[in-house]
């Protein structure tokens, strides 16, 4: 199929046209390839950079590291039968590897831009020039036998025109004939009519001569010329095209070649790297630490005591009374710290352990799941540290003391801050003033100054056994009947938390004489305003301040709420039991914080007292309500297992699920309930359900 032999004449136009778009169009390749080649050897450039600035610098740390011989980085390079082999590889010889193919690679992308920019770029270019060039031309060859053609045409015309013109003459000259009168007239214009007769003749014939001519002209060129012109066109594009497949398909196989060598190169340095040992690399370091004499180590000799010997001193420990005490205190609380630091370590190996395993099943975050084992290796090293200090000063006092540790059980003093002086109960002395700040045993209430504490002797006789069922465990023992509980947050800082404007009276101390526990209101709040009393119950009382409770004995008013004197301050305690009438809640408040002037007992013997008050109850958790809409208890589960050291601690295994009994203990530490036991236990080692 062909132009000339499929197209009309009058698309001549229309296939030049095409011709010439096709031309400019598939020209541009040559710009565009000419600039790949450009961008391609400027990568490689770059390649070609980076891989020696590896080298380089692998050639500096290998040299550091003792890997320099008298080949320098060279020494690194592998044979082909080394790079085949199968044995452990040094991972410095495998990135030398590495960046020797890199830089091989960046030298033949060089190559590449350097040949399609001379071979296909610039070839492309001058292929698209003289195709440009010819296609000019066979349009300037069709439009001069267009020219030719329209010259025939033209003089085709101007015959018609004079013959046109002999026979208008002709036709004159007959008429001037018969209109002539006289006979010389006559014979005048017939010799005239004569010439114009010859004369038309004459162009007339000239007239059909032009047109046979025009006829040629025309069909030769739209018989003949056009389509041998428009075949000329199509020639100019298959060049066109051929030309462009040709040098395309030289670029490609350019580019095979290099893609196979690449692909060669790629699989001798993955061969390479999969033989990388951390073991090989690792021995190379150990060989030429001992190998250059730079591994040597001389134990530093143990630490002695360095007392004043001219002074009479010895090495041995005081052992006075005070300083038994003492290190009896830290030798169990070493002891204490020890099983600790051993079970945060025994925890943090079972983490690492399980984040191991779950790496090596293939876990999607394998890497997290190691970065995860490092860090809890990280923290088993610093518990075992820790754990062999408290050993090792647990030892010591053994030694020096010159007995075991076996008895005695350390006291849990919390800190505590007295808002009226009282006696310390260790040494006696005042704690007040400058001296408010105190501690407090949260077992037995013990308390004395913070200084104090450290020489208490470890004998802590626990929480009073009387006081830990029925009503009585919510206002003491029988000894001092309403003295309040201390497990949970000390009276002097609920105290503080009081919103009153005026200064309330100062809270009762377990440990203060009964003179001591009389509160006194302030001067500043004799007399403040008081709502009506209810005439209907002689019991109801007024609250003048407003008192915060601590959540399990001691009831949180505010000033004006109207209470129940339940059991009213008759041992001279400081406290007394009210039911709130707003609420029903029953709990001990200060004596002096209530109004007793209008206090009237009931005629009749006081009503016994049959069930405990439903006692104020800390936000978390949520108060357990018996009845059908009670929210489920708040559990925890186990992360690791812990081993109780002290009685009131709890025991459990790792997955162990706990019931929350309490949350408001402090110090990282919360009340929990299992298999029928109940006890501390630390936040660290459990998770929310």
């Amino acid at each position: 199929m062909t132009f000339g032999s499929e197209l009309k004449p009058n698309e001549f136009g229309a296939v030049n046209g095409y011709t010439e778009k096709q031309l400019e169009v598939y020209g541009s390749l040559a710009k565009v390839l000419a600039e790949k080649a450009a961008a391609e050897k400027e990568y490689g450039r770059k390649i070609m950079e980076l891989a020696q600035g590896v080298q380089q610098q692998l050639a500096s740390l290998h040299e550091s590291s003792g890997g320099g011989g008298s080949g320098g980085i060279d020494s690194l390079a592998l044979t082909d039968s080394e790079a085949e082999g199968s044995g452990p590889v040094d991972v410095a010889a495998a990135v030398h590897e590495w960046a020797a193919r890199l830089e091989d690679e960046g030298r033949m992308h060089m190559q590449a831009g350097a040949k399609t920019a001379s071979d296909v770029a610039d070839e492309l270019r001058a292929a698209f020039e003289s195709l440009g060039e010819a296609r000019r031309k066979t349009l300037d060859a069709y439009q001069r036998v267009l020219a030719d053609r329209d010259g025939v045409y033209e003089q085709k015309d101007r015959a018609r025109a004079a013959y046109e013109a002999r026979s208008k003459a002709l036709s004159a000259s007959q008429q001037r004939q018969e209109r002539a009168t006289s006979e010389k007239d006559q014979d005048k214009f017939r010799q005239k009519a004569e010439r114009d007769t010859a004369e038309r003749n004459q162009a007339k014939n000239a007239y059909i001569l032009q047109v046979a001519m025009a006829n040629a002209a025309k069909n030769a060129v739209s018989r003949t010329l056009t389509p041998r012109a428009m075949d000329a066109m199509q020639a100019i594009n298959d060049q066109r095209v051929a030309a462009t497949r040709r040098l395309l398909l030289q670029m490609l196989a350019m580019q095979a070649a290099a893609d196979t060598r690449r692909a060669a190169a790629t699989q001798r340095v993955s061969a390479v790297v999969a033989r990388v040992a951390p073991s090989a690399d690792s021995d190379r370091f150990v060989r030429h630490r001992i190998g250059s004499g730079l591994s040597s180590w001389d134990e530093p000799p143990d630490f002695r005591v360095v007392v004043d010997y001219a002074g009479g001193e010895d090495d041995a420990a005081a052992l006075d009374g005070e300083s038994q005490a003492i290190l009896r205190n830290v030798g169990l609380q070493a002891q204490r710290d020890a099983q600790r630091a051993e079970d945060a370590m025994r925890a943090a190996v079972q983490v690492a352990e399980q984040s191991r395993q779950r790496a090596a099943a293939g876990a999607k975050s394998s890497d997290r799941e190691l970065e995860r084992a490092a860090d809890a290796d990280r923290d088993a090293a610093l518990a075992e540290l820790q754990a062999i200090q408290h050993h090792a000063l647990h030892a010591a006092v053994e030694l020096h003391t010159g007995r075991a540790l076996a008895q005695g059980s350390l006291h849990e003093f919390k800190p505590h801050t007295v808002a009226l002086s009282r006696a310390c109960d260790y040494c006696a002395e005042s704690i007040g003033g400058l001296n408010r700040k105190a501690a407090r045993c949260a077992l037995c209430e013990y308390m004395c100054h913070a200084k104090c504490q450290i020489k208490v002797e470890p004998n802590c006789p626990g929480a009073d056994a009387d006081a830990r069922g029925g009503f009585l465990s919510l206002f003491g023992s029988r000894r001092s009947k309403k003295r309040p509980s201390v497990h949970r947050r000390s009276a002097s800082a609920a105290s503080a938390d009081s919103a009153a404007d005026s200064v309330p009276p100062a809270l009762p101390s377990a440990g203060a004489s009964q003179a001591s526990l009389r509160i006194m209101p302030p001067m500043s709040a004799i007399h403040p305003p008081l709502p009506e009393p209810v005439a209907s119950d002689p019991t109801a009382v007024s609250v003048l301040y407003d008192f915060a409770g601590d959540g399990s004995a001691m009831l949180t008013v505010r000033a004006g709420d109207r209470v129940r004197v339940v059991e009213p301050d008759t041992d001279a305690s400081g406290w007394t039991a009210i039911e709130l009438l707003s609420n029903g809640l029953q709990g001990l408040v200060p004596t002096s914080y209530v109004d007793m002037s209008t206090y009237r007992p009931p005629p009749t013997t006081p009503k016994q007292i049959t069930s405990p008050p439903r006692m104020l109850r800390l936000p978390e958790p949520e108060p357990e309500l018996e009845s059908e809409s009670e929210p489920e208890p708040e559990h925890v589960v186990a992360l690791y297992g812990f081993s109780a050291r002290d009685p009131d601690e709890l025991s459990f295994s790792a997955g162990d699920r706990i019931r929350v009994v309490s949350r408001d203990i402090g110090d990282g530490w919360l009340q929990g309930a299992l298999g029928g036991n109940e006890g501390r236990l630390p936040l660290a080692y459990v998770r929310s359900e």
